[in-house]
């Protein structure tokens, strides 16, 4: 069987691989002149299952009304005539309970963990180098509130048993020398010690 794959990023080369290894014949094509020059260009580059959060989430609703106003909006929404549009805005809502969101990033961060299992047997069976360590990854925090509303994702973290540490102002300095001088307007963190980053 013959499959095409449209997109050379990271998505469509990993699928590709994974379905020629499965025995497909499979043909990739992109719309720019090389692979990875559209959503895999320049990414953030890091690989942190325990970041993984749905959007669906306490207080979104109420962001969501204010995104409607602004032009550059981080969820934008063009309603149209569509019921299944409602459907889903709907069923969004109803996971936006504290509840929910707590079932819902504990599968996200299950899947994310796999996906970056998957990635390293992907590397040591390809050879693919890149610039990569893993020195982990610090979720800074300028307020209490900011902290505190953390602490829904660490419990989280502990059931799912990724190891992480909460940072104080000299705990971040110590990960992040850099930060010392700027410490006193931080309040605290939340670092993943065993998440690689990457530039490829």
């Amino acid at each position: 069987m013959r499959v095409l794959v449209l997109g050379s990023g990271v998505i469509g080369t990993a699928s590709a691989y994974y379905l020629a290894r499965a025995g497909f014949e499979v043909v990739v094509v992109d719309r720019q002149d090389g692979p990875a020059l559209e959503t895999s260009f320049a990414n953030a580059g890091q690989v942190s299952p325990g970041y993984a959060s749905p959007w669906a989430a306490p207080g979104i609703p109420l962001k969501a009304m204010k995104w409607l106003l602004e032009k550059h909006a981080p969820l934008a929404i063009k309603l149209t005539s569509d019921p299944s549009q409602y459907a889903w805005m709907l069923q969004m809502l109803r996971n936006c309970t504290a509840e929910r969101y707590a079932v819902n990033k504990e599968r996200m961060v299950r899947l994310s963990e796999y996906s970056r299992d998957c990635l390293d047997e992907l590397r040591a069976e390809t050879g693919i180098a890149y610039e990569g360590r893993t020195l982990g990854t610090t979720q800074l925090f300028r307020t209490q509130a900011q902290l505190d509303a953390a602490g829904k994702d660490i419990a989280v973290l502990e059931r799912s048993g990724v190891p992480y540490e909460v940072l104080d102002r000299d705990g971040i300095a110590r990960v992040e020398p850099a930060l010392a001088k700027v410490a006193d307007k931080l309040v605290g963190a939340l670092r993943l010690p065993h998440d690689p980053t990457g530039d490829c």
